[in-house]
């Protein structure tokens, strides 16, 4: 089975409309989970429109200084740190622990369901697109647009698992399960940087950008996580040793 799409698109490009798709979807559930789990409306809410402008500008930024000036574009990886900044922005602010260990959380909850929707639209427009393939399910466009042979539906392959990411962290948060940021965080990385090997663009490349940020994403989170597990036994221990006194 072939599947053929045709970019002779009019008035509304399908890409612009996923990417506001995303961020509607994105933005509105992190603003939900932040004010759910009792951070405070006025904060939340300065999350929510601090984190459009920081995600689009780091996400045109990271694509134009990779391509040395040539390109331009949306890079999720920018993205993905633009968000992260705009909570850790918020953080130094307010100085409250507990509330950025939510806040954190939250954000990496909604970001694979932004990239699950972005990625449709990449997977309408043809852009990011896969190495070629002839097997079930291959995807030929043709258009103004982008115009090409049969090729592998990686975009489409990267909507799904994202997807189902998305669904997994949050039966976890249901669920209260720890480190839940850092689970998603790191399933995300792992499974962007081996989709990644199914892009055109890798082709010719022992290892792309995008795989090394994703493993210095990972690093991140574990890291994070081991800094935090230290330093609740070190209450744990505090607490112990003033009962024992």
């Amino acid at each position: 089975m072939n599947i053929h799409i045709c970019t002779d698109y009019f008035l509304f490009p399908p890409y612009a409309i996923m990417i506001l798709l995303s961020c509607t979807a994105g933005f509105t559930l992190q603003y939900i989970l932040n004010v759910k789990r009792g951070i405070q409306p006025m904060t939340s809410g300065f999350i929510t429109l601090l984190s459009p402008f920081m995600s689009f500008f780091f996400a045109f930024l990271l694509t134009y200084a990779a391509s040395g000036g040539q390109k331009t574009g949306l890079s999720s990886m920018g993205g993905l740190f633009g968000m992260y900044l705009s909570v850790i922005t918020l953080a130094l602010i307010n100085r409250d622990k507990g509330s950025t260990k939510i806040t954190l959380e939250n954000c990496t909850l909604v970001l694979p369901l932004m990239y699950s929707i972005s990625k449709t639209g990449c997977f309408l427009a043809g852009c990011c697109r896969g190495i070629p393939y002839n097997g079930p399910f291959c995807v030929k466009y043709s258009g103004k647009v982008t115009e090409t042979g049969c090729i592998f539906p990686v975009q489409l392959a990267e909507a799904m698992v994202f997807f189902i990411i998305f669904a997994i962290g949050m039966i976890m948060l249901a669920k209260k399960c720890r480190h839940t940021s850092v689970y998603l965080l790191t399933l995300c990385a792992a499974s962007k940087g081996l989709l990644d090997f199914l892009r055109e663009s890798h082709i010719g490349k022992a290892v792309s950008l995008n795989q090394l940020l994703c493993l210095a994403a990972a690093a991140a989170g574990i890291i994070y996580a081991a800094a935090s597990e230290r330093e609740l036994r070190g209450n744990t221990d505090t607490v112990r040793a003033s009962l024992a006194k």
